[in-house]
Parts: C-alpha cells; sequence; structure tokens
C-alpha cells in the first residue's frame, strides 16, 4: 500500500510539474488578453466620446450663432446657414422650424409652402432627435436641434456615420459601437451588427470617464462593454463592445498549444517516474529473490595495524552478483533495501554468512575482528539486538570480536533510540564505529552523542597526503580530537607507503586500503592473512 501511495504522488508530482507552469501561464496570457481588450475598448469607446463631443459642441455653437435669424428666410439667412454647413464638415442641411413644427426653409433655399417632416415635440436647449427619414429632404440621419426663445427651433441634418463611421477599429463579427441615450437605450447612431438589447445596470464610474455597462443580449452572445458619457452632452454614452469570444480567440489557440506542450511534458515526465518506480520495482523483485535464493557475496576487506603491520580483522562488505554474472553497486541496492524494510532480512543473511565463513577464523584467533555496516533503520528497533545475539550468542564467536559501524553520512533521525541500541552493543562488549568522520551530517555532534569506541578517517583526508591541499592539516585535528576523546583511529583508502608512514607517524591505529588489499572473497581473505601474519 505504502508502494503504491509513493507511486500515485510521484505521478501526480510528475504531472503537477509538468502542468503547473503551462497552467500558470495560460492563466497569466488570459488575464492580460481581458486587460488588454477592456483597455482597449476604454480607448476606443473614448474616442469616439471625444469626437462626437466635440462635433455636437460645434453644432450647438453653430446653431447658437444662427439663433438672430428671422423667419424671413431671404438671401442673408439662407446664406449664414450654408456658410455653417460648408465650415461644419458632416452636416447635411439646416433647417429653420416654426413652433407649429413646420420647416420654414432650409439651406438650400425657402420651402414653399411650409411642411411638417415629422419631428418630435421641442425641448428647451440642445438635444438630439432621430435618427429619421426626412421625406421633406429625402434625407435621412439624425437633427441635432437648438430651441430659441420664441419656441422655434434651428436643426442640423447628420449622417450617423459622421458620428461613429470613422471608428478604424476591428470589433470582430458581434462587436459594435454605439451612440446611445443611457436613460431608455435609444440608439442614435451606430457600426457594426448591433442586437436586440437591454441596458439592464452601470458600474460605477471608473474615474477616467468610463462606465461599465451591462446588458442582456437577445442574441445569446456574451459581450463585454465599455461606455463613456458625453463631456458636453449628459446622459448620452458612446459604447464599444466585442463578442467574449472574439477577445479570446487568439488565447484559446494559444492555450491549446500550451496545454498541448504541458501535457506532453507531464507525459514524459510521468513516463520518466513510471520507468523508474518499474525499475526499482523490478530491482526489489530482483533484491527479494536473490534474498531468497543465496545469491549475495562477502568480500572482506583487511584491516591492518600500523604499530604492528598484522592484520587484525576486516570489514564485511556485501556484494550482489545477479544470474548472468552482472554486478549490481550496493549504491544501488543498499539504498532500496533500506527504503523497502529488506536491510533487516538482508543484514540477518549477512551475519549468519559471516559466521559461516569466518567463525572458525574468528575462534581461533581471539585478536580478530569483523566489521559490520549498519544503516540508520538498524538504530530505530531493537531487532539488531535480537539478530545479532541470536547468531553470535551461542557460536562462540565473542562480541568484542563484532565491531558495528555507522556511517556519518546517513542521517539518524531518533538519536535517543539509537544511542539506546548503541549502549546495548557496547554492554555485550561489541565496539561502535564511526565511518566517514566529516564528510556526513553531523560531524561532533555524532562524536558526543553515541557510545563510539572508532573513528574512521574518510578516505578524501588520506588522498591528500603528500600534496599542498589545505585539507591535509585536517588529519593532524582529526587524530588529535580522538587522541582527546581515547578513540581508537582507522584510516581508510590507503594506497601508497608515504600516506602509510605518515599515517603511522601521526599516531593513528589502523589503516585498511588498496595498499595492502582489495576487499576479498573468504578464501583469498584467509590465504592473506596466513602471509601477513606469519
Amino acid at each position: 500500500m505504502r508502494r503504491k501511495i509513493t507511486i500515485i504522488t510521484a505521478v501526480l508530482l510528475a504531472l503537477i510539474a509538468g502542468l503547473a507552469p503551462v497552467g500558470y501561464a495560460i492563466h497569466a496570457a488570459y488575464t492580460t488578453t481581458i486587460r488588454n481588450a477592456e483597455n482597449n475598448l476604454r480607448t476606443i469607446a473614448r474616442g469616439i466620446a471625444e469626437g462626437t463631443s466635440s462635433f455636437l459642441l460645434q453644432v450647438d455653437q453653430g446653431l447658437v450663432a444662427l439663433s438672430e435669424l428671422s423667419f424671413e428666410c431671404g438671401p442673408k439667412q439662407i446664406g449664414a446657414m450654408n456658410k455653417m454647413a460648408y465650415d461644419i464638415p458632416g452636416i447635411s442641411e439646416l433647417l429653420l422650424i416654426r413652433p407649429d413644427r413646420k420647416v420654414v426653409c432650409t439651406s438650400w433655399g425657402v420651402v414653399e409652402p411650409p411642411r411638417k417632416p415629422g419631428l418630435p415635440p421641442p425641448l428647451p436647449g440642445f438635444h438630439l432627435a432621430g435618427p429619421l427619414e426626412i421625406r421633406l429632404m429625402e434625407r435621412y440621419g439624425l437633427i441635432a436641434l437648438r430651441q430659441r426663445e420664441d419656441g422655434s427651433e434651428l436643426g442640423a441634418l447628420i449622417h450617423p456615420s459622421v458620428l461613429i463611421g470613422q471608428l478604424g477599429a476591428d470589433l470582430g463579427e458581434h462587436g459594435f459601437a454605439v451612440l446611445l441615450r443611457r436613460s431608455d437605450s435609444h440608439i442614435y447612431a451606430w457600426e457594426g451588427n448591433v442586437p436586440e438589447m437591454d441596458v439592464v445596470e452601470s458600474e460605477a464610474d471608473s474615474g477616467d470617464g468610463s462606465t461599465q455597462l451591462r446588458a442582456s443580449f437577445r442574441d445569446g452572445i456574451e459581450r463585454t462593454l465599455s461606455a463613456v458619457e458625453l463631456d458636453d452632452f449628459p446622459g448620452i454614452y458612446s459604447v464599444a463592445a466585442v463578442s467574449d469570444a472574439w477577445i479570446l480567440k487568439d488565447w484559446v489557440r494559444m492555450a491549446v498549444l500550451l496545454g498541448a506542450v504541458g501535457l506532453g511534458t507531464s507525459l514524459i515526465l510521468v513516463l520518466l517516474v513510471i520507468s523508474v518506480f518499474v525499475k526499482r520495482l523490478s530491482l526489489q523483485g530482483e533484491l527479494e529473490r536473490s534474498l531468497q535464493k543465496d545469491e549475495f557475496e562477502i568480500n572482506y576487506l583487511p584491516v591492518i595495524s600500523l604499530e604492528t603491520g598484522r592484520c587484525v580483522g576486516a570489514e564485511a562488505l556485501i556484494s550482489w552478483r545477479q544470474p548472468g554474472g552482472k554486478r549490481v553497486r550496493p549504491d544501488l541496492f543498499i539504498p532500496l533495501a533500506e527504503d523497502t524494510g529488506l536491510i533487516e532480512p538482508m543484514t540477518e543473511w549477512l551475519m549468519r554468512k559471516i559466521l559461516d565463513e569466518t567463525g572458525k577464523l574468528l575462534q581461533q584467533d581471539r585478536s580478530l575482528h569483523i566489521a559490520i555496516n549498519l544503516s540508520p533503520s538498524h538504530l530505530e528497533t531493537d531487532r539488531i539486538l535480537q539478530t545479532s545475539s541470536a547468531i553470535f550468542g551461542n557460536s562462540g564467536v565473542l562480541p568484542e570480536q563484532i565491531i558495528y559501524e555507522i556511517t556519518e553520512r546517513s542521517l539518524i533521525e531518533d538519536e535517543s533510540k539509537a544511542r539506546e541500541v548503541m549502549e546495548c552493543l557496547n554492554a555485550r562488549n561489541s565496539s561502535i564505529a564511526l565511518d566517514d568522520f566529516g564528510t556526513g551530517y553531523s560531524s561532533l555532534a555524532y562524536i558526543e552523542s553515541f557510545p563510539l569506541d572508532y573513528l574512521k578517517i574518510d578516505r578524501q583526508f588520506v588522498r591528500v597526503i603528500g600534496s599542498d591541499a589545505l585539507t591535509v592539516g585536517l588529519i593532524d585535528t582529526i587524530i588529535d580530537m580522538a587522541n582527546r576523546l581515547e578513540l581508537r583511529t582507522i584510516a581508510e583508502g590507503v594506497e601508497t607507503a608515504g600516506q602509510e608512514a605518515y599515517l603511522a607517524q601521526l599516531g593513528v591505529d589502523f589503516a585498511q586500503g588498496w595498499y595492502y588489499s582489495k576487499a576479498v572473497p573468504v578464501a583469498e581473505f584467509t590465504r592473506f592473512l596466513a602471509r601477513r601474519n606469519a
């Protein structure tokens, strides 16, 4: 169950690792797209509002200037209206309208007899009417009206395209721009496909002159709107709108592309994770099978006394040779054994094998010892105590002939329990050695916390002997500290006579390395022992 959870977790993490950056990029692009679209709409709406307001203000000023004209449409009046039409591009025609709503003259001349063009009732001040079809002049458009004191009106005929027709912006198939009256949503001018709509509410003014209108559309298409009220004409708004689909069209393509990339990346990561776990599970299965079939070997790395030159024992190193002769490195299968709990039966096998192969040697020479490596998991329970007692208890091998090594590179989480286990081993007269000193997590902390007997000097400090490396001086410090703490020292990785001589001069107790022998099977170790101690 634990392995399934681990695999599922790893797969999920791989998916997250592949999709999370893409998801963030897609979300960021979406936010940017929406923000840019809203900014663009505000710009368009503001541009229409500013242009329309400026134009209508110019028209109103012209109408005010004409307000002194009488009803008698003579050359003077017609000429003044023609001049205004000429001076203000966008005005098609000017009208003079009596209070009874009849047109008496236009910028084209006198209307005889005066006729009603179908204008709305008069309103005070300046206002817009239409768009209307004025049959009198066979024209279609907006009428900008200004009422005079006597109730008559001056009007300017404006084609709706003059207000919005120069928009010059692409609002998409379902986008539009309109000029509308907010009170009743009456549309004065438009461009694009304007659907039937009802303005239902509006948000508070944004502070930049724009208002976000909300509307319902009869065609069911979702749109984003932006509206700006004309500065000099309250209640009249320019509105720009685009469909949400049009806003997101480029983003959708990008999202699909990025999503495909993210999914592809995630799948690759998942496949890598699965392959690693499959390989690991396969290796685990082979590890379990090899334990059952006794396919492991032990090689012994001799330990030499620098004082006497004699071989005083060996470090037992487990080796895995698979069927066919393929060897698996310890740095691959030992961590796997630790993670899967196989380290316990593996250690039990190791102890039984050591007893089987070296039991007689140890009984014949009580000065000999065998060192066994322990993992952090061995120190988390009492099982190692039970296993060692069951195997070595009545074997004839003395407890003091077994040295247990813990490596500083391995992090021991429960130091209290570890110290308890080590003290029990010490109580049996077995020794504890700290391996790889100076290269791991703890350094002096382990020395202070645990009941140690040996301190093993890592090969990286031995390798620099005879060089100018700064780390050479550390050996002197380590040895001095060990002497002060009454710990015996073992130097690893000795490969030259010069290194041996240097270590012996400093008072190192023991050494191991290729200068003496590689790790060898028990038969070869037995022969080495006989030669060395003859």
